[in-house]
Parts: C-alpha cells; structure tokens; sequence
C-alpha cells in the first residue's frame, strides 16, 4: 500500500489520507472523537481593545529576550479570561491551571537597550461559543 493511505478494513482498497468512505465499497472510517470544547468553542479574531471581562482568548507569542542572536521567549501562550484592560494591553488569569494573573503586552513594539528585551504585542484570538 503506497505510503500515506489507509486501507478498508472491509474490502481492502487502498484509499487516500483524507477520504472519509472508501472509494469502492462506501464504507466510513473511523475519526478521532473532538472534545467538547472543540465542538462548543469557535476562534474568532477580534481588537483587543473591544474585549470586555469574562472574554475568553487564546494567546501566543509576545516579548522576548535576544543576545547574541540567540532568542528567549517571554511572552504568554494559551487560554486566559479577561479581567480588565489598561493602555498597555490585557490583565487576565490563565484558564489552563499554568498561569495565574498576568499582563498581557499589546503595546508598541520597541526595544530596550539596557535589558535586551523586545516589547512585542501578543498575538491573540477570541474563543466564542457555538450557537
């Protein structure tokens, strides 16, 4: 069987990677089962500025540490709830159980001389429930 393709259990057809019946005898396959927060929860883009308290968002990327080419990251990953905003960006607490309270920076992008550290906006989504 060429290599990337699954085979019916029932006829033996090699079938491509993607298909959800098998192309000779229309026999399903089996999918992996998503979890309620995949079929309850959409991602939606969204200006931080428009987020209100009990939002909730999915976060990455943000500020990092470079020297010498070599970079650290230092920003947040993952789901948080909204608490407030300031100027600056977003105070929130992690949903996850890894972070608790935190600042989440959606300013200016900017470099400080004296730590090294890049000040860079976090990218972010809103996670919105399914109607």
């Amino acid at each position: 069987m060429p290599r990337g393709h699954k085979k019916c259990y029932k006829c033996g057809t090699a079938n491509g990677p993607r298909a959800k019946r098998c192309k000779e005898c229309g026999n399903g396959f089996a999918f992996k089962v998503k979890s309620k927060e995949q079929r309850t929860t959409k991602v939606v883009k969204v200006d931080w500025r428009e987020l209100q308290k009990g939002d909730k968002i999915k976060v990455r990327g943000g500020p990092y540490f470079e020297k010498n080419g070599e970079i650290t990251p230092m920003g947040y990953n993952g789901k948080f709830v909204v608490d407030s905003l300031d100027d600056q960006g977003i105070r929130a607490f992690g949903v996850d159980g890894r972070c608790g309270f935190c600042h989440i920076y959606m300013g200016r992008d900017s470099r400080d001389d004296q730590t090294g550290i890049w000040k860079v906006r976090h990218k972010l989504k809103r996670l919105v429930n399914r109607s």
